[in-house]
């Protein structure tokens, strides 16, 4: 689950791609190339219409550009440097991200996106929170602000990290309940599915994978710190904009978000 975008080419505008043997053809109301009939009664006209569509020019799905932006947690993250470097700095940056799927980015604002992009690469930015494993120093979890730290569900209870440390809680209580709590601890996986958390002589038994598994061995002591940050931090969603904006000035086309 992620963020992705793409920008129409301009060979249909041109008239460069072959015709549509349907119509009428143009853009909605929403900015997406289509064909301009109600979907019910003309379900075959749409098929042909998206064969069409795949095919009709050298661009696939007629798009000059198609980019992965990040997963939801990137995006999220990215919006949190920016909103810590200061949304007066940066307003496109702060307001242009979608927060769920769909909408669009105007032509119009393209440029001044890219000049904020720019920018953005020369700023410092605030420290970020983490969970690290003691032993490598590898980054388990990063606390996410608009998810209020949350980084992991499951039947009854919720955990993740924030300025205040890893937390589990119930939320099969009502209000939920803080079950444990620390910046430092050591875990220990249990049979069964349940995971030990041991901070001096108290031991708390959760049943949730152990965390920072990912494929490997769990880390068994770990610790929340935080470390600086800098823009090149975010190159992994900072260079598919700039590709993105850059297709967009091309074409006059805007940044279509998926």
């Amino acid at each position: 689950m992620g963020l992705d975008a793409y920008v129409y080419c301009r060979c249909w505008q041109d008239g460069l791609a072959a015709p549509c043997p349907v119509g009428p053809v143009g853009y909605d109301d929403d900015g997406y190339l289509d064909l301009l009939l109600p979907w019910e009664g003309n379900e075959s006209a749409h098929d042909v219409f998206q064969g069409w569509l795949a095919r009709a020019c050298p661009h696939e799905l007629m798009e000059q550009a198609d980019e992965r932006v990040s997963n939801w947690p990137g995006v999220r993250l990215f919006q949190q440097a920016v909103r810590s470097a200061g949304t007066t700095r940066f307003p496109l940056l702060a307001a242009a991200l979608p927060n769920n799927n769909g909408g669009r980015l105007p032509a119009d604002q393209v440029g001044a996106l890219l000049l904020e992009l720019d920018a953005f690469r020369q700023t410092r930015l605030a420290d970020e929170v983490e969970l690290v494993d003691e032993a490598t120093g590898r980054g388990v979890m990063t606390y996410v602000e608009a998810y209020r730290g949350v980084l992991v569900l499951g039947p009854g209870l919720r955990a993740g990290v924030d300025p205040d440390g890893f937390f589990v809680l119930d939320t099969s209580a009502d209000p939920p309940v803080t079950r444990f709590r620390a910046t430092r601890f050591t875990q220990r996986p249990l049979p069964g599915g349940e995971v030990e958390f041991v901070v001096g002589t108290t031991r708390t038994r959760v049943a949730m994978s152990p965390v920072g598994e990912h494929g490997q061995p769990p880390p068994e002591l770990l610790a929340v710190r935080t470390r600086p940050r800098c823009a090149d931090d975010y190159a992994y969603i900072v260079e598919p904009l700039r590709r993105l904006c850059a297709a967009s000035l091309a074409t006059g086309n805007p940044v279509m978000w998926c």
